[in-house]
Parts: structure tokens; C-alpha cells; sequence
């Protein structure tokens, strides 16, 4: 059974039923690029016969990281980053498996190390203790624009490297989260 191939609703079609589920790898450069070793890394696991490999968090604006050592696509990439994703993707795919891209926005869940005032959907912190998290800022609707722009233009730039699929991040407290909440999600607009 799990050898044979899958297809999923939007007509992929995975080569077997096992997957590797997204971890965060904290792997890339300082700048947001990926490195030889997320590389080495999916070409291991490639290697190993999974039909799904999702990546790790692929930030949409690296003033909101998950964490330090987050890929970020945050606007047109340039030749470097063109580069870093194709070989990434190509080590990733070298099995014939699928290799999907998680794209993610932290929003108020960014650590206040990265950003101590990260956007969230409502001025309202995240309640956990330790202090980890910054006071968050409502986005204005335009900046809310500003993010789905930018979540395209993440797709985008990931389909052209030859990652075969996209998982918006949607869960976990993250920014989409965070908009289907309503203890975060307090906007009347």
C-alpha cells in the first residue's frame, strides 16, 4: 500500500504515500538564503524514498521570521537567490519525489529578538510565558495587501527553482492563524 503512487485533490501525484513533514531547519544564510547544507539535507532525505518532501518555514518578510535561519522570499529574487533555490529544489527532487515549498508569514509570533514589534492582525501579544514574543502593531489594510503581494511573489519564485507544490502556513499561531482567531483577530474592517 505504501508504495503505491497518490494522487492528491489538486492532481499531484506522489510516488508513494510517505511524506516528510515540515520542520523548521533554521539552516540558511543571515540574508534568508538557502545554504549547501539545506541542500545536503533534502538531498539525504530525497535520498531516503519519501514521495513528499515539505520544506521548513519560507518566511514572506524577514522582518517576521519564524526564527534566525529562515529561507526568506520577501520580494523579486535576484540571481543568488535563483540560484541558492534551484539547487535546493534539484537536490530535493532528485527521486522523482515532490518537493513543496511551506510559506509563512509569523506575524506576532516572531521573537522579539527578530522584530520587538511585530504586525499581527490586532495589538493583541501573544500570551505565553517567557517573554519571548514583542508587542505587536495592527496591519493597516495596505501593509495586509502588501503581504499577499509578497505570498505570490514567494509562489512564484519557488515554482521557477522547480519545487513542485506550495503549503501556505496556515496553522501553529502563525499569521493566517492569527486572522482565523478571534482571540487575535479583533478587527471590525
Amino acid at each position: 500500500m505504501m508504495e503505491r503512487p497518490l494522487t492528491l485533490p489538486c492532481g499531484a501525484v506522489l510516488p508513494n504515500r510517505i511524506a516528510k513533514a515540515a520542520m523548521t531547519e533554521g539552516l540558511a544564510t543571515p540574508d534568508g538564503l538557502p545554504t549547501a547544507e539545506l541542500e545536503r539535507l533534502y538531498g539525504l532525505w530525497s535520498d531516503g524514498g519519501a514521495g513528499m518532501l515539505l520544506s521548513g518555514n519560507i518566511q514572506v518578510d524577514a522582518d517576521h521570521l519564524e526564527r534566525p535561519g529562515n529561507v526568506v522570499i520577501d520580494r523579486e529574487p535576484d540571481a543568488a537567490m535563483r540560484s541558492a533555490l534551484a539547487s535546493w529544489a534539484s537536490a530535493a527532487t532528485r527521486n522523482g519525489n515532490h518537493f513543496w515549498a511551506q510559506i509563512s508569514h509569523a506575524g506576532r509570533q516572531t521573537q522579539k529578538n527578530v522584530n520587538p514589534h511585530p504586525k499581527a492582525p490586532s495589538a493583541v501579544k501573544l500570551g505565553l510565558p517567557g517573554g519571548q514574543f514583542g508587542e505587536p502593531v495592527a496591519l493597516t489594510e495596505a501593509e495586509i495587501e502588501d503581504i499577499v503581494r509578497r505570498f505570490g511573489i514567494c509562489a512564484a519564485a519557488v515554482k521557477e527553482a522547480g519545487f513542485t507544490g506550495v503549503q501556505v502556513h496556515a496553522a501553529h499561531g502563525y499569521l493566517f492563524s492569527q486572522f482565523l482567531s478571534p482571540r487575535s483577530n479583533q478587527r471590525t474592517d
